[in-house]
């Protein structure tokens, strides 16, 4: 074999080998399929950023967006000429509510509590009862905080016990709505049970404030 047909032979066999190598990966490149995004942490909603509790802390009974911005259409319709005259101080325009089913329709009701002089005097303030699509059942004055709740019913609706007058009221509901003036109704002897619902108790209970 000739010199130069073995230096051919060499040169073959050594881009063989070079050729056969697989290329050298990056120690730091992980497979397509087993890279995965980071997970973003949803934000949690703060329905009273004016306040120091987390929006995490409320019940959602009482935190619901939805059904704040359906309050919100509700009162802005129904003190509309009030607003618009800027009678309305800006303290007095917050709300907080309470979604309960009164009824037991499988349907929650919204509780509306006000504050502020426009709404509040040396009796109680004004407060509201919702249906669940925003319509007005009743609208109460002089009715101070909680709403106690109870377990009796009159006319298929719970009993509500409101304090008015410096005394724990029994209002009825009369088959269209709740009595508007608490303070004229039947007073209830007895204090309420801790086992009660309480609504609107955000003297106790962390409530956000709506404003409207």
């Amino acid at each position: 074999m000739s010199k130069s047909q073995i230096f051919i032979l060499i040169s073959l066999l050594i881009l063989g080998t070079v050729g056969c190598q697989s290329p050298k990966s990056d120690e730091n490149e992980q497979p397509e399929s087993i890279q995965t995004e980071m997970a973003v942490p949803e934000e949690v909603y703060d329905p009273d950023p004016t306040d120091t509790i987390p929006g995490n802390l409320y019940a959602i009974n009482s935190s619901s967006k939805e059904t704040a911005d359906l309050v919100r259409k509700t009162i802005q319709g129904m003190f509309k000429d009030d607003l618009d005259k800027n009678i309305i101080d800006d303290y007095s325009r917050k709300f907080i509510f309470f979604e309960y089913d009164l009824n037991d329709d499988g349907k929650t009701e919204i509780m509306v509590g006000f504050t502020g002089p426009y709404f509040c005097g040396s009796g109680g303030c004004s407060q509201l009862i919702l249906d669940h699509e925003g319509n007005i059942i009743t609208r109460f004055t002089v009715a101070d905080y909680p709403v106690v709740i109870d377990t009796v019913k009159t006319n298929g609706w719970k009993d509500l016990i409101i304090y008015s007058g410096r005394k724990n009221r029994i209002v009825k509901f009369d088959g269209k709505s709740y009595p508007s003036n608490p303070s004229v109704q039947p007073e209830l002897k007895l204090i309420p049970g801790d086992g009660l619902t309480r609504a609107l108790d955000f003297v106790n209970e962390p409530y956000p404030w709506f404003t409207f």
